[in-house]
């Protein structure tokens, strides 16, 4: 015998309406049970559905890139940032770069974690010589503190890094020629003092070679500069003599 049929004893009614109220209290008890249940599992599905959408949310933004650098010696190497400084994908523009990733994992680690282990790999540091000429080249947001990060790396002052920053332009540019867009900015550098210079010329030539080419470039336009200067004080003191 159940509570409430316990609690209808004590009651003073006839035996019918006893009968009936008991039968009532007994569905409405039931009704409720299932009510109850449907109320859980409705909260159930809802909070399965919240927690699938907040889960495919958080994917989506922790694989969403919004910082890039490029890794260029000879081998070129971009790694994509998501929001939380972590490396989403790596890839390689050329067939020295495509060997160092396919050897050396780079995703989901902090981004100066990926550049100390693409440093310290035995077949990236075979192009760093006292010849070679690294540089990093970022585009962000937040450019100003990841250059501040690398710059501050015992690792990249050992190898006498060089940083710059650029732009998505710049990046969707160089992904055209299938170029880092590190390799890319420094080809534009070199354009402005050599116009016959190609994207083609490039893709065969390391940092440290277009490097050199734009201070030859520079040193002889400053060469020249001088001898224009010196040929025009000498014709003015020519001219003072007549």
């Amino acid at each position: 015998m159940n509570r409430i049929q316990k609690s209808m004893e004590k009651i003073q009614a006839t035996e019918e309406l006893k009968h009936s109220t008991l039968q009532y209290l007994e569905e409405y008890q039931k009704k409720t049970r299932r009510m109850g249940l449907y109320v859980v599992r409705r909260f159930a599905l809802a909070a399965a559905a919240l927690f699938l959408l907040v889960g495919v949310g958080s994917y989506s933004v922790y694989r969403y890139p919004v910082s890039f650098i490029s890794i260029d010696v000879n081998p070129s190497i971009e790694l994509s940032i998501n929001r939380f400084g972590r490396v989403v994908s790596a890839k390689a523009y050329n067939e020295d770069g495509r060997n160092i990733i396919e050897q050396v994992p780079l995703k989901n680690v902090s981004y100066m974690q990926a550049i100390v282990k693409l440093l310290e790999d035995e077949s990236c540091r075979g192009f760093l010589n006292k010849d070679s000429y690294l540089v990093f080249t970022v585009i962000s947001d937040q450019s100003e503190m990841i250059v501040r990060e690398l710059s501050g790396s015992e690792l990249f002052q050992s190898y006498g890094a060089v940083t710059y920053t650029s732009d998505s332009s710049c990046m969707h540019e160089a992904h055209q020629h299938e170029m880092s867009f590190g390799k890319y900015r420094t080809y534009l550098e070199l354009l402005k003092y050599d116009a016959s210079i190609t994207v083609e010329d490039c893709h065969g030539m390391t940092m440290g070679e277009l490097r050199d080419k734009i201070e030859i470039c520079t040193h002889e336009g400053k060469e020249d500069g001088e001898k224009n200067h010196h040929g025009e004080h000498h014709e003015k003191g020519h001219r003072e003599e007549k």
